[in-house]
């Protein structure tokens, strides 16, 4: 029963929608050590797209047999990039960051910034969470 219901959660996780554009999130740090901790954890996401791959074909052929790993086959290039993404979260999560989705406003700002003031800009996503003291900033 075990198996079925670990099965039943990874072809479910696969059908999640990927995260749009993002951030590291944690008070009190900066892009810098933000860059430096997902340096360290972007050589995990082959492995976690990998592991997530086979764990879908396993759970498919439990739950449904040959259709199953047809349904699997058909989206593995995403439940692959959705296993990447869930592995280098993980990750992240040891150096104590999280994902925050950015807003359409914060990406506009960010994409019309100048080099300087993107990186004031996040910074202060990185380590507040807050544009508005970023944009206060400038």
């Amino acid at each position: 029963m075990k198996r079925i219901a670990l099965a039943a959660v990874t072809l479910l996780s696969a059908c999640g929608q990927l995260p749009g554009p993002s951030v590291p999130y944690q008070p009190g740090q900066n892009l810098d050590s933000a860059r430096a901790a997902f340096q360290a954890c972007a050589p995990t996401a082959p492995k976690s797209g990998q592991n997530a791959v086979i764990g879908s074909y396993a759970g498919g052929f439990v739950l449904a047999g040959l259709i199953g790993v047809v349904a699997v086959a058909v989206s593995e290039d995403d439940i692959r990039t959705n296993g990447e993404y869930n592995g280098v979260d993980r990750c992240l999560s040891r150096y104590g960051f999280e994902r925050r989705e950015l807003t359409g406003a914060e990406l506009q700002r960010l994409n019309t910034s100048t080099p300087e003031q993107r990186r004031v800009l996040l910074d202060q996503l990185v380590g507040s969470g807050l544009q508005q003291t970023a944009s206060n900033s400038f």
